[in-house]
């Protein structure tokens, strides 16, 4: 650990005006949505609300309050101290910083949640190395403004099996800079992708919880795969971002994923489909490209692909044949 002193950092506000669609109600109602990328839950808002992080036209609120067309509401984040993770806090993660930013990528490996409960998820790790690794990472977790956030915060998730990149911003104006560019599809997702059978070039546009949903894929390549007799190997770009989209649409098509124990083709059960175990999802988000923004410059990442897909010979020839470190 790096024993140099933290230095100090002001944490800005974000600010949210009330709509007309909000008139009357009261603040922890009224406070679901307006900050969803730190806020994602009644249970966060009420907490936000009893730390006194929310204001509103100037002055804290309460969860009493009820809110008028117009009235400004700010989230202005603690700064507390992030719990140490313990065996996890030293874990080594791959981070790209992009130069002038106040965002960064890191790789999430499999098996990894994003963040949740508990202290073994990415979130809490980032946090706790931005405060307490050596120097050199705790610069590259930490933001140029001076409106940093208590910690490095996702804007989005990988489910736990995936593998992959993750976009942290470093503050508030970067995260709902991104998370909005996230909401409107503006952000390029690449995945790799093994399937069982043989499958074609294709798309699925199969609405998934009600919302319209948009996935494409291209082959890569074929070959013989235990348990499953053949696989397909497909480079993936979701158009959209819904709950396991990439693994129920392939589910959908008849194809899961490698590896697949949740979301089981038509006429199976997960329980039922025969299953290729021992080396987990064969799923990963390989590529992550976002836009220019009051987050900072337009920056990609692009990974390593993970060895267990080069185990598997044909896989890593069709991969070297199509330019994948």
């Amino acid at each position: 650990m790096d024993p140099e002193s933290k230095s100090e950092t002001k944490f800005a506000g974000a600010t949210a005006v009330i709509g007309p669609e909000r008139v009357g109600e009261r603040m922890q109602e009224a406070l679901i949505g307006l900050f969803s990328t730190w806020l994602p839950s009644r249970k966060s808002c009420r907490k936000a609300i009893d730390r006194g992080e929310i204001w509103c036209n100037g002055k804290p609120a309460n969860t009493a309050l009820r809110v008028c067309e117009g009235d400004q509401i700010q989230y202005k984040p603690v700064p507390a101290e992030v719990p140490n993770p313990g065996p996890f806090a030293d874990q080594k993660l791959k981070i790209v910083r992009p130069p002038s930013a106040d965002f960064a990528f890191v790789w999430k490996p499999a098996g990894l949640a994003t963040s949740g409960a508990g202290l073994h998820n990415l979130a809490a790790i980032v946090a706790f190395q931005s405060q307490n690794n050596h120097a050199e990472r705790q610069r590259s977790l930490r933001p140029n403004a001076p409106d940093g956030m208590p910690a490095p915060h996702p804007v989005h998730r990988l489910d736990r099996a995936t593998s992959g990149w993750v976009c942290i911003a470093l503050t508030l104006k970067a995260a709902q800079a991104l998370g909005r560019a996230f909401a409107e599809c503006r952000v390029k997702k690449r995945y790799l992708a093994l399937v069982t059978g043989r499958i074609k070039h294709g798309q699925s546009t199969l609405p998934l919880d009600g919302k319209a949903s948009r996935t494409d894929w291209r082959v890569l390549g074929a070959g013989p795969l235990a348990i499953h007799g053949e696989a397909t190997l497909l480079e993936v770009r979701p158009n959209t971002g819904r709950t396991h989209q990439i693994r129920r649409h392939l589910a959908a098509e008849g194809h899961p994923i490698v590896g697949e124990d949740r979301h089981a083709p038509p006429g199976y059960t997960a329980k039922d489909t025969p299953r290729y175990t021992g080396h987990g999802l064969f799923l990963c988000a390989i590529g992550l490209a976002v836009p220019s923004g009051n987050h900072g410059p337009a920056a990609e990442a692009t990974g390593t692909v993970p060895r267990k897909y080069r185990r598997i010979l044909w896989v890593a020839k069709a991969l070297q044949k199509n330019g994948f470190n």
